[in-house]
């Protein structure tokens, strides 16, 4: 059996070796099918189908608040201790916060975290490596000066060393004992330690349970399905809209939809989930356009050898013969054309990971796993198979006796299925280009929304105070940071803000407002608000509308509380626009104390300072940052110096203040806006590839099968040269059965993308999915290549001598 094997190998070899074209065309055809499909599903299943390494992962579930669109509210404190109370279908409940510090006084650096409640590491079924995890009495604040190491950061920054259980070290300038090293099943969270989530009074403020962004997991007990457990949270959610919020918020949560939604735990979210099955599909596509062109080519080869194969059988060789070595033909193209793809998705993984920080945060380097090698090998075993069985099928129907090979019907029952082959090719194309034009559409239509900001000559980067600043110092470290940077040279303005000047994760937040011509709807019930210091406007480019900006002496601890807002609040709230003199307050429901409001002092320019896709978003509010202690602070600076030159500055002039305090988020405002559309920019770049691709193969289909077409009709075509059909009547003949095919593919395909093109609804920006322009646009594209690969073969038939044609027939 080995023996005979090993004949057939080396006949296929030889077969193929005298048919180099075709043996290139199928091998790089599928090659270019199979290795995106790989790379991506390489993604897909790194981040999204792999269960976790958790105990029994199928019952863990992650509570999202989000709204009649899918997006995502979070968790609270608050909302975990009501579930937890309440909740009896589920066994258990736990919340975790991401956070960022310093770590060290000498060569301080920034080190991200999580808060956790102490059920958490229960909830997920996990052991420490060395010590112990904490403990519920250390939620306390006070008692929370407590760490556990994550387990590759513990390898990394200690060396593995056993000892660092019981070491103080200074996080923020505060002393913590590490108590114990986390298992490596936890480095999917992408953090560096653990410390316990401390109940601060914010957090237990009841008016205040909707405001924080945790993350809620959840493990339902045995036997509970998901519908059930989010039925239930449901409810004791409603419950607390009933008893805790006013008329005007449970208006706005019901005009936005906010529900409870249960959801796999995926660490990378499900709208990672959702954009990587977007592109699989793409991939997928592409994958059955480049099948459907080496099944075209495996069945013009086995037509034109239909003669060998008959006088094979003639001699004595039987259909099991031949269809063996039909089959172990295909499967050496197709292995060989695997392992070419399987080198093009290693190399394409070099390009995902290039944007797998827009993907997702913390996201590990993706390599090619034995599922995905397995998926390879499975998928060239599947698809040789089949595609071997195809051209079998014809040569059986059709019979292997020799007189057979003189029919006609063989030829055109082997053009019809050619010709739906090239139908599916242009329709998969077509809904392909169709979604890559609508995300291009999308992505210049952000492109367009101006900033309302000055990008260009600005840069920014974030200071984090360490704790052992006590108020004083903290305040007097400020003022002289920022007037560190408005001294260096080159330095046109220089401010600070609270958080980073550019946002997209800015959270929104109710409002009144006293004195408003305007109705507020529930839509209109929430802002964005940022602290900032004095000339922040000015170092960024935002212009003063009415009113006046920031003073130094509205900065002050006892200074009366002034805001500036923006030209949309201004015009959402005042039906002439004039904010100017009147007041309004955070939250939904009006101040006892008088001194509560805050007086409006400015209008500014609209700034789509939470990125340009949100244009459309809550109006600005802007603070004074009050003289009081902060954690840390983002500065703000206008310089025409080169960035690592300035960032050089920045950091002598800290240095100079003092040597603990880290400089981080260092970024030019252009990087930051650009890196805001990475993701969009990330999904455009694959789907258009696949677009393209789909294209090429397409075009490449329908030209083989009208040249292959021709070939076969050269007794036909010389015979109506012969009887007067001209030169244009022949190229008409084969482009009109070509455009037919495209036509037919050009219909099939809009009735897709109609249907296909709802399920990226969420990633348009001011683009409907039925966009007459890029359809028409894409159908005009592909009925130029069409036309293109038609027209080669029709020239081709004109050069048919009918002299020739006859005598060799």
């Amino acid at each position: 059996m080995l023996d005979q094997l090993s004949r057939d190998l080396r006949f296929a070899a030889r077969s193929l070796r005298r048919a180099p074209g075709f043996s290139l065309a199928v091998i790089i055809t599928y090659a270019l099918c199979i290795g995106p499909n790989a790379a991506i599903f390489a993604v897909l299943n790194q981040l999204v189908l792999n269960p976790l390494p958790f105990h029994d992962p199928g019952q863990l579930v992650q509570v999202n608040t989000e709204t009649r669109d899918g997006a995502n509210r979070y968790s609270s404190l608050l909302q975990y201790l009501d579930f937890k109370a309440h909740a009896d279908l589920f066994s258990g409940f736990g919340l975790m916060s991401m956070e960022n510090s310093t770590l060290g006084d000498v060569s301080p650096m920034r080190v991200y975290g999580e808060r956790v409640t102490a059920d958490f590491f229960t909830l997920l079924g996990v052991k420490p490596v060395l010590g112990r995890f904490t403990t519920p009495d250390e939620e306390i604040v006070g008692r929370d000066h407590v760490l556990v190491l994550q387990d590759s950061f513990w390898k990394r920054q200690y060396n593995s060393d056993p000892t660092v259980i019981g070491r103080t070290i200074r996080l923020a300038g505060t002393p913590y004992v590490v108590i114990g090293i986390a298992p490596a099943s936890l480095d999917q969270i992408g953090t560096n330690y653990w410390k316990p989530y401390e109940r601060t009074p914010n957090e237990l403020d009841p008016r205040r349970r909707n405001s924080w962004s945790a993350t809620l997991w959840a493990r339902l007990k045995p036997g509970v399905v998901a519908d059930a457990g989010q039925t239930q949270l449901q409810t004791i959610e409603r419950r607390y809209l009933a008893d805790q919020l006013s008329p005007q918020m449970r208006a706005y949560e019901e005009h936005w939809g906010y529900h409870i939604a249960l959801h796999q735990p995926l660490a990378k979210g499900p709208q990672v989930a959702t954009a990587l099955f977007l592109l699989q599909c793409g991939a997928a596509c592409v994958f059955l356009v480049g099948c459907v062109n080496v099944a075209n080519l495996l069945l013009a080869r086995a037509n034109a050898k239909r003669s060998e194969y008959s006088i094979r059988f003639a001699l004595g060789a039987g259909r099991g013969l031949i269809l063996r070595q039909l089959l172990i033909e295909t499967l050496v193209l197709t292995g060989t054309g695997a392992a070419l793809g399987g080198v093009l998705a290693l190399a394409s993984l070099q390009l995902i990971n290039r944007y797998r920080g827009a993907i997702a945060t913390f996201t590990p380097l993706v390599t090619m796993g034995p599922a995905v090698l397995g998926l390879l090998l499975l998928s060239s075993l599947i698809a040789g198979l089949a595609l071997g069985l195809l051209p079998f099928g014809m040569l059986w129907r059709d019979g292997l006796h020799l007189n057979a090979t003189r029919t006609s019907s063989s030829a055109r029952g082997l053009r019809f299925l050619s010709g739906v082959f090239v139908v599916a090719q242009v329709a998969v194309a077509l809904v392909l280009l169709v979604g890559a034009g609508l995300m291009l559409g999308s992505l210049n239509h952000v492109l367009a929304v101006q900033p309302g900001f000055d990008i260009a000559e600005t840069v920014e980067g974030r200071v984090a105070m360490p704790g052992s600043y006590n108020p004083p110092a903290n305040i007097l470290a400020q003022q002289r940071i920022l007037a560190a940077m408005r001294a260096i040279p080159g330095v046109k303005a220089a401010s600070m803000s609270n958080s980073f000047p550019i946002d997209d994760k800015i959270e929104a937040t109710p409002y009144l407002v006293r004195g408003a011509t305007s109705g507020q709807t529930p839509a209109q019930s929430q802002v964005f608000y940022q602290q900032v210091a004095s000339n922040f406007f000015g170092a960024l480019g935002i212009p003063v509308l009415q009113g006046r900006d920031f003073l130094d002496t509205d900065f002050g601890a006892t200074s009366i509380q002034t805001v500036v807002v923006d030209q949309k609040f201004a015009q959402q709230n005042f039906a002439n626009g004039d904010a100017v003199g009147h007041d309004l307050v955070f939250g939904d429901r009006a101040p006892t104390d008088p001194k509560a409001w805050l007086h409006i002092v400015g209008v500014v320019g609209r700034a789509n300072l939470a990125g340009l896709e949100q244009r459309d978003g809550p109006p600005f509010v802007y603070l004074p940052i009050v003289q009081r202690p902060l954690g840390g602070f983002n500065l703000v600076l206008r310089t025409r110096r080169p960035l690592p030159d300035i960032l050089g500055a920045m950091r002598d002039a800290l240095r100079q203040i003092d040597p603990t305090l880290p400089l981080y988020s260092t970024n030019s405002l252009q990087a930051l806006v650009d890196n805001l559309l990475t993701r969009r920019r990330g999904i455009l770049l694959f789907v258009g590839l696949f677009a393209d691709l789909a294209l090429l193969l397409a075009g490449v289909g329908l030209y083989g099968v009208l040249a292959y077409d021709v070939s076969q009709r050269t007794r036909e075509i010389g015979i109506r040269g012969a009887l007067g059909a001209g030169r244009a009547q022949i190229i008409s003949l084969i482009l009109r059965q070509g455009l037919t095919r495209v036509a037919v593919g050009l219909a099939a395909g809009l009735l897709g993308a109609i249907y296909f093109t709802r399920f990226i609804r969420g990633v348009l920006f001011d683009v409907a999915p039925g966009d007459p322009w890029v359809y028409l646009g894409v159908s005009l594209l592909l009925l130029a290549v069409g036309s293109l690969a038609s027209y080669i073969p029709a020239r081709r038939a004109t050069k048919v001598d009918p002299i020739v044609a006859l005598r060799c027939e």
